[in-house]
């Protein structure tokens, strides 16, 4: 996502800044990024992202860092990605959806046990080769 690497890069700059001894462009630098971080609609912050998914704040830094979420601390606080929290939850309903039909029904389960039985009666029984 451009608008989180952009908040990433001028995070970085910022640090170069200070180490430089330059303090106000790394505090220029700091207000920018928190200006970006708090207009950019494609950004969330760590107890939205963990509302939505149902999950705890540390819980999804812990996704930031494995991969799992597109996200980045910023001054201090974390921002994630809402379109990586959106993927997730439509791959969360997808796999609830796919697993609600990879599950048999009571009566088709019914169904395979009552032929199961029936299918071992009267029927000789085969030795394996």
């Amino acid at each position: 996502m451009p608008k989180l690497e952009t908040i990433k890069t001028l995070e970085r700059l910022e640090r170069e800044m200070g180490r430089a001894g330059r303090k106000a462009e790394a505090s220029a630098l700091r207000e920018a990024r928190g200006i970006l971080a708090r207009s950019e609609p494609g950004l969330m912050t760590t107890g939205q992202a963990a509302m939505l998914l149902n999950v705890s704040i540390p819980t999804i830094k812990r996704m930031v860092e494995r991969g799992t979420l597109a996200g980045a601390p910023v001054g201090g606080r974390w921002r994630v990605s809402r379109a990586s929290v959106e993927a997730l939850l439509r791959l969360r309903q997808t796999l609830l959806e796919f697993d609600a039909e990879a599950q048999p029904s009571p009566e088709e389960i019914q169904t395979l046990i009552h032929r199961a039985r029936h299918s071992k009666r009267g029927k000789p029984s085969r030795a394996t080769p």
